[in-house]
C-alpha cells in the first residue's frame, strides 16, 4: 500500500505542478501599430508618402483625361435629357440618335481607358510601393524584436475584433519616428507609363 500510495501521490504532485506551469503562461508584451497612419502626408512614413505622391504626378495626366472624358458624358447626358424635353414638334429624333451614339462611344472609351489607366497604375504602385511595404516589414520586425514584443497588432485590419485596447499601448508614432529615422537607398529613377 505504502508504495501505491507513494505513486499516486508523486502522480498528483506532477499533475498539481504541471497544471500551475501551464496556468501561468509568461505574458505576451503586445503592442499595436496602425498602418493607417503610414500614408498620413505629415506624421506618417515619408519614404512611402513620397512614392505615392511620385505616383500620383506620374498619373496626373492620365486623371486629368479621364476626368475630362466624365465631363464630357456629363454634358451629352443633359443634351439629350434637355433634347427630350422638347415638345414633340421641335423633337430632332436623327440628332438625338447621333447624339446618343456619341454618348455611348464616349462611354466605351471612358471605360476602356480607365481599366487601363487602373491597371496601368496597379503595375506601377507595385513596382514603387511594394519594395517600401517589404522594408516596412522588416522593420516592423526589428522593431518588435527590439523592444521585446511578442505580439504586434494592426488596429486598422482588426477594427471589429478589437473591443479595447488601452492608449499606452499603441505604438504606431514610435514605429513611425524609428522607420523614418533609418537610412534611407536612393529611390529608383521615375518611370512614367
Amino acid at each position: 500500500m505504502t508504495k501505491f500510495r507513494f505513486a499516486a501521490l508523486a502522480f498528483l504532485i506532477a499533475i498539481v505542478f504541471s497544471v500551475s506551469t501551464f496556468a501561468q503562461p509568461a505574458a505576451a508584451k503586445i503592442a499595436f501599430i496602425n498602418s493607417e497612419a503610414f500614408y498620413d502626408e505629415k506624421a506618417g512614413v515619408t519614404k512611402l508618402v513620397n512614392a505615392l505622391k511620385q505616383l500620383e504626378r506620374e498619373f496626373a495626366p492620365k486623371n486629368q483625361e479621364l476626368t475630362g472624358l466624365n465631363t464630357r458624358l456629363g454634358t451629352i447626358a443633359t443634351e439629350l435629357q434637355n433634347m427630350q424635353k422638347l415638345p414633340a414638334a421641335q423633337f430632332n429624333q436623327v440628332a438625338f440618335n447621333t447624339k446618343r451614339e456619341e454618348g455611348e462611344s464616349a462611354k466605351r472609351e471612358f471605360e476602356y481607358k480607365k481599366t487601363v489607366a487602373e491597371n496601368d497604375v496597379a503595375k506601377r504602385r507595385g513596382a514603387l510601393i511594394g519594395p517600401i511595404s517589404q522594408e516596412i516589414g522588416k522593420a516592423i520586425d526589428e522593431y518588435a524584436k527590439k523592444n521585446g514584443f511578442n505580439v504586434i497588432l494592426d488596429p486598422s485590419k482588426l477594427s471589429e475584433a478589437m473591443l479595447y485596447y488601452p492608449e499606452g499601448a499603441d505604438s504606431t508614432k514610435d514605429f513611425i519616428t524609428f522607420f523614418n529615422a533609418k537610412p534611407q537607398a536612393t529611390p529608383a529613377a521615375a518611370t512614367p507609363r
